[in-house]
């Protein structure tokens, strides 16, 4: 994100490298508001009426761990459907000991199911599958959904698709919880890509989304990410964000300052903002135009 950041890091964290205060256990508040405006649209009613509890976490994984527990502590009796494949480290592709998403609730002592996702032959979404898995699991069962840009297949079921899971969520009652990674790297447009989740806002749904700044700002190091949790009204809101704050105290107390910085001011310059919309299209059009470089170069292997 080369003209943003350079932007970013000479108007804030020059002066922010001085800074040493902690911030509070929710994290940044203008980091968080702005981030909720990504994923739940910029005028959505559920901001206005102050139904979503929100804290900064310590990126996508830290948001999914905190959630982990959160749903550990207030639904002990439930579990976790993952599917397959879904987001591993680089030492155990598609290998469950070493599975991230496996590993975060494992860890969270939440039991995990798997259901359909990927078809191999078809290298497309095993949809009839899925279906069949959502249809054949417990009313109220939790699900992990990845918003967009499917980790390690890169395959997102279409519109339609999502309007489909999420009916059959409601009538089972299930619960979503989407973990939001790439967002604007699956189109090239972050509206765009929250679109599975705007979908199961339209159909009622109560949801909780994980929210990360590693790829699309490049914030790898800085661990700037959000958990949301979308509720009934705004009391039961500030139930929920009283409770994953006491969460958070024992296992990090607070979350990381600079990075949150960075983000707020990006989201909360209209200007700043602009460019950085424009910079994600451009990384994209370019992993776009290196994968066309890296198939092109082996299909001339293969003829030799």
């Amino acid at each position: 994100m080369g003209g943003v950041e350079l932007l970013v890091r000479e108007g804030v964290v020059g002066p922010l490298a001085e800074w040493r205060e902690y911030l509070p256990m929710g994290g940044n508040a203008k980091m968080v508001e702005e981030t909720l405006k990504l994923a739940y649209g910029e005028d959505s009613n559920l901001i206005k009426d102050k139904r979503i509890a929100a804290v900064q976490a310590l990126s996508g994984t830290g948001a999914c761990r905190l959630f982990a527990d959160f749903q550990k502590r207030f639904c002990p009796d439930s579990q976790i459907y993952i599917p397959v494949p879904t987001w591993a480290n680089i030492f155990g592709f598609l290998t469950l000991d070493f599975n991230s998403h496996h590993n975060i609730w494992r860890d969270a002592q939440v039991p995990q199911k798997t259901f359909h996702y990927y078809h191999p032959e078809s290298r497309g979404l095993d949809f009839p599958s899925l279906m069949d898995d959502t249809k054949n699991a417990p009313n109220g069962s939790f699900f992990l959904l990845h918003a967009c840009a499917h980790n390690p297949t890169g395959v997102d079921p279409s519109e339609e698709q999502w309007r489909e899971i999420s009916y059959q969520f409601k009538v089972k009652g299930h619960f979503a919880f989407f973990d939001m990674a790439y967002q604007g790297f699956a189109s090239g447009d972050p509206e765009r890509d929250a679109k599975s989740i705007r979908i199961f806002l339209e159909d009622g749904h109560l949801i909780g989304c994980a929210q990360s700044y590693a790829k699309n700002m490049g914030l790898y190091g800085q661990r700037v990410g959000c958990l949301s949790v979308v509720c009934e009204d705004d009391k039961q809101a500030v139930s929920v964000k009283s409770q994953l704050q006491q969460l958070a105290r024992p296992m990090y107390s607070n979350p990381p300052l600079h990075g949150a910085h960075i983000v707020s001011t990006i989201l909360g310059d209209p200007d700043l903002k602009k460019l950085w919309l424009r910079e994600v299209k451009v990384v994209l059009d370019q992993l776009f135009s290196f994968l066309d470089f890296v198939l092109l170069v082996k299909e001339d292997c293969a003829v030799q």
